[in-house]
């Protein structure tokens, strides 16, 4: 399961190569000043924190998988999500904004604006645009929302560790960072090469709403603490190079704290060519501790949709809808960062696995105790089930989606006879669902990314 054969923990964007290529500035690229690592939880949504399981139903549809990363153990700090002393951990919401007497001035004096239409030397207003995303980022600070327009912007990544994007600002716990392509997927980010479209390294940073695709390895590569990563397409991800010890995947979260939240995204064909060729290639790729998955869906993944590695531990992987790859889910450590214990206390509920070629759930090397898996849909997946951990109220059945396509194209809702629908539990569910429906809709939480 190796994915990245060197790695240097001084230099994070290392991990994606077996050699420590620099990081070259292109037309989105670019590196900011760093500064001082801010403290405290990720902004996430709210869950549902019934101790009871309630029934659920819930489908969706696309793809992702398995990637790789260096990091030490982290230091958990996020609040329980059920009444229970088994429930899992989950990130704790902060919403807190500091509000001065002149907030409105404060407020204006917090936008930075992209456009393809624009250039760095302007002040970045939205009059007079910034062309790169890592210019804006070089100009934030803590609390800064930076707004990036519609249009395609070339990102040019042609080394094995090269990084069309690269940011480095943190945020604060009260006044996070936040990236936003204000038309949801209208801010297109095309990669060019063998390397990472987007390098995150700053802390409390949110990235929301791109579109990112081309021959790259990476789409996005979160080496922060206390991000989230949502409402982006990232699909169609070539992997200049083929199969080997680099690696590869959609979403890529690394580094010593984690509290991340991926949510809402679609990933699909990621790799799609070497499905079952080529297991260093993944669509959500987990290496740290206190990693959220929820809400997404992941398909056409040369190895496995949702994988964890390394230093992964008490992830909460609920209500996704993964199909069409070599594995559907993995628990696993392994490589730099792996522990001891092994990868422990983990949450695997509500998920629709299907049509996966190898297997739909399982678990690999170096796992630990308290691993519990509820009420997921599991079908058609070459072995459905390979795990140790605690299983409960599994559904076998086809989950019946309005139109399956294997390539993503399809429509993964289900239709009303769907065995999906009020079967999940309401323990660490998130409150919405992939298109922001709240949940539950009916008598109970659905199985999968959408509520019906």
């Amino acid at each position: 399961m190796k994915k990245f054969v060197t790695f240097v923990p001084t230099i994070r964007v290392s991990m994606l190569a077996c050699c420590s290529a620099a990081v070259l500035l292109t037309a989105c690229g670019g590196s900011g000043d760093t500064v001082s690592t801010a403290q405290a939880q990720t902004a996430a949504l709210s869950y549902n924190s019934d101790a009871t399981d309630a029934g659920a139903s819930v489908a969706g549809a696309d793809d992702s998988s398995v990637a790789t990363s260096n990091v030490s153990e982290a230091a958990p700090s996020d609040a329980a999500a059920a009444a229970d002393g088994n429930a899992p951990r989950l990130l704790a919401m902060s919403t807190a904004v500091s509000v001065d007497a002149n907030a409105n001035a404060t407020a204006a004096a917090k936008n930075l604006y992209v456009a393809t239409t624009g250039s760095d030397s302007n002040p970045g207003t939205q009059a007079a645009p910034l062309k790169t995303i890592a210019r804006a980022d070089a100009l934030a600070g803590p609390g800064y929302t930076i707004h990036v327009a519609a249009g395609t912007y070339k990102v040019s990544a042609p080394a094995l560790g090269s990084a069309g994007i690269k940011t480095t600002k943190n945020g604060t716990a009260a006044a996070r960072i936040k990236f936003v392509s204000d038309v949801k997927w209208g801010a297109k980010l095309v990669v060019s090469g063998t390397g990472i479209t987007w390098d995150s390294r700053g802390n409390y940073v949110d990235i929301d709403g791109f579109d990112i695709t081309g021959t790259g390895r990476h789409g996005i590569l979160a080496g922060g603490a206390n991000l989230t990563i949502t409402n982006n397409s990232i699909h169609d991800l070539t992997i200049s190079g083929g199969c080997n010890g680099s690696g590869g995947a959609a979403i890529d979260t690394y580094g010593p704290v984690g509290n991340i939240l991926v949510d809402r995204n679609v990933v699909k064909n990621i790799g799609y060519a070497m499905i079952g060729k080529c297991n260093t290639v993944q669509g959500i790729y987990i290496a740290n501790a206190n990693v959220v998955v929820t809400n997404n869906i992941v398909s056409g993944v040369a190895a496995v949709a949702i994988q964890q590695w390394h230093a992964a531990t008490a992830s909460t992987i609920v209500n996704n809808t993964v199909f069409h790859s070599k594995d559907g889910i993995l628990l696993a450590q392994g490589d730099a960062g792996a522990t001891a214990a092994g990868s422990a206390n983990n949450y695997v509920a509500n998920n629709i696995v299907y049509d996966n070629t190898t297997y739909g759930i399982l678990e690999g090397t170096k796992i630990g105790g308290n691993n519990r898996y509820a009420n997921n849909l599991v079908a058609s997946s070459g072995t459905a089930w390979k795990v140790k951990g605690a299983v409960s109220g599994s559904i076998s059945s086809n989950p019946l989606f309005v139109n399956y396509k294997a390539d993503g194209s399809g429509d993964y809702r289900v239709i009303s006879s769907s065995p999906a629908i009020d079967r999940g539990t309401s323990v660490s569910a998130p409150k919405i669902d992939v298109l922001m429906v709240a949940r539950p809709r009916g008598a109970a939480v659905d199985v999968g990314a959408y509520e019906y």
